[in-house]
């Protein structure tokens, strides 16, 4: 966010995707391939993050074709763990010892959304997906087993345009918002945040490297640092591992592995922190 010639302001509140942005996995498609049936939900999984199909037309179609379990969608949280982009937690903790909102917003299903973000120390209020209940006589009810999910809760992230909307009732003066993400819903959510910035470090789609006002395609969080905090704030990283990050962040903006879409623009932002360094 500009503030006069070549002087980058912090933002406030960032919103990181789960699948794909934080992790190198689509969650849905993992619990698919518990049962088999990965091939279809991740064509159909694709074609939404790809904004070839409405979101709505495919989400609760993929449930109704996995059918997962409570166990499953908690052995999701140890794939989740097990894919995390490997700077994800130094990145997420620097930006909050700087004193940066940091929320997770994903399309995802919140139990095991809500586990990665307890792993990185968000907390809870601060991570917004989707709820799902479970049908508790289908199971082995005997043994305390719910059985699979019977109802999704309604939610605006149920939704192709639902990140939009969410972000939209976010809105409120002072705020500076920052939206992270790799897929269509991601980038249908860019006129209600400050800087939309598109990450192709895990799956490349050509439609949000083209539609973002920054793109990564590093496999990294890194360049996220310099985009989300001021040189001014980013003082307090003096000394600690994140400086390093920092560091490396900008390299990627030079080497061209994060690029602005106005290439003006990146001028002026590489000017602000190399006059400050």
């Amino acid at each position: 966010m500009w503030d006069g010639v070549a002087r980058w302001v912090s933002f406030t509140h960032v919103f990181l995707d789960c699948d794909g942005t934080l992790v190198r996995v689509e969650g849905i498609v993992e619990l698919a391939r518990m049962r088999g049936q990965e091939t279809m939900v991740e064509a159909l999984t694709e074609a939404a993050m790809a904004g070839r199909l409405p979101l709505e037309a495919i989400y609760e179609q993929r449930l109704a074709l996995i059918q997962p379990t409570r166990t499953e969608i908690r052995r999701l949280i140890q794939i989740y763990r097990e894919n995390l982009i490997p700077d994800a937690p130094l990145i997420i903790q620097a930006l909050q010892a700087c004193g940066i909102a940091v929320h997770v917003l994903s399309g995802g299903l919140e139990e095991a959304v809500r586990g990665l973000g307890l792993l990185l120390g968000i907390p809870p209020h601060r991570v917004h997906a989707v709820r799902v209940h479970y049908d508790p006589f289908s199971g082995a009810w005997w043994r305390g087993e719910e059985g699979p999910v019977s109802r999704v809760e309604p939610s605006p992230l149920l939704y192709h345009d639902g990140k939009a909307r969410f972000l939209e009732s976010f809105r409120a003066p002072g705020r500076r918002l920052m939206l992270v993400g790799d897929g269509a819903t991601d980038l249908a959510a860019r006129p209600a945040v400050h800087l939309f910035v598109g990450f192709g470090g895990v799956f490349y789609r050509p439609a949000i490297a083209e539609g973002a006002d920054v793109y990564i395609v590093y496999d990294r969080l890194a360049p996220l640092l310099p985009l989300i905090l001021s040189p001014e704030r980013a003082r307090r990283l003096q000394g600690t591992p994140a400086e390093a990050a920092l560091l490396e962040g900008l390299r990627a903006f030079r080497d061209g592995q994060a690029r602005f879409r106005d290439a003006e623009r990146q001028r002026r932002f590489l000017q602000a922190w190399e006059s400050s360094l």
